[in-house]
């Protein structure tokens, strides 16, 4: 199990109630929702607080520029972009793969075949604002945690959470095994789900999922944007 972090001595607080915000509480995870309109959020919010189960609390569907995105605590050792997408099979909502940028501390679970673990992880580390935290195989499955910049600030509150457009915001918050950076990276500079498959799928590998693991308190997850040109061009080839 991975050690979880210190809390930082700068709050970055992306919807935090002020309860939560510093008191070593659970993580609160971040993840765009297709989908989703001004009538139809509470639904959203509702089928993922009854899915996911009582490890998950505080759930919020909220716009932010033009993208819906929920939010919520977890308690539980981990959540991952599987169970999310299982809570919203049958409904109108999904989550849109090819615009997720991401922050924070995730998991990569690779199916990496026959490929060469050292040269997959070696490419890991050379994306940027990207530090290769551990690796580690399990049964027919690799797992590779990856530690990225944290959001410097999104709004202390869940109601403020439209108040300070993502699109605008910096990220910066550096952590123990988090990448050292000389400039806060923008949304568009962070490593993307598509460039993280991309380098996968060089090796002859495949990407299965994302996970987030219970890093205490800390805001992970996911912002939305659109692909950029090259990332376009490989997913319509796909």
């Amino acid at each position: 199990m991975f050690r979880k972090l210190a809390i930082p001595t700068i709050a970055i607080g992306l919807l935090l109630t002020p309860v939560q915000l510093m008191a070593g509480g659970p993580p609160r995870l971040c993840v765009p929702i297709d989908g989703v309109t001004a009538e139809n959020a509470a639904q959203c919010a509702k089928l993922l607080a009854k899915s996911l189960g009582d490890e998950v609390d505080h759930v919020a569907v909220r716009q932010n520029e033009k993208q819906w995105y929920a939010t919520f605590n977890f308690n539980r050792e981990h959540v991952s972009l599987s169970d999310i997408e299982a809570a919203l099979k049958g409904s109108p909502f999904s989550v849109p793969r090819d615009k997720l940028w991401l922050f924070g501390h995730v998991m990569l679970e690779i199916d990496p075949g026959k490929a060469s673990l050292d040269k997959l992880v070696a490419d890991l580390k050379g994306l940027k604002y990207v530090s290769v935290t551990e690796s580690r195989r399990k049964d027919s499955l690799l797992f590779v945690t990856l530690a990225m910049p944290y959001p410097t600030y999104f709004g202390r509150r869940t109601a403020d959470f439209a108040k300070t457009p993502i699109s605008t915001e910096s990220f910066g918050e550096t952590f123990d095994d988090s990448p050292k950076v000389d400039r806060p990276a923008k949304v568009q500079e962070l490593p993307s789900y598509a460039a993280l498959r991309s380098v996968v799928e060089k090796h002859n590998a495949s990407l299965k999922g994302l996970r987030w693991n219970c890093w205490g308190c800390r805001v992970l997850g996911s912002v939305a944007a659109e692909p950029q040109n090259s990332e376009r061009k490989a997913a319509d080839a796909r």
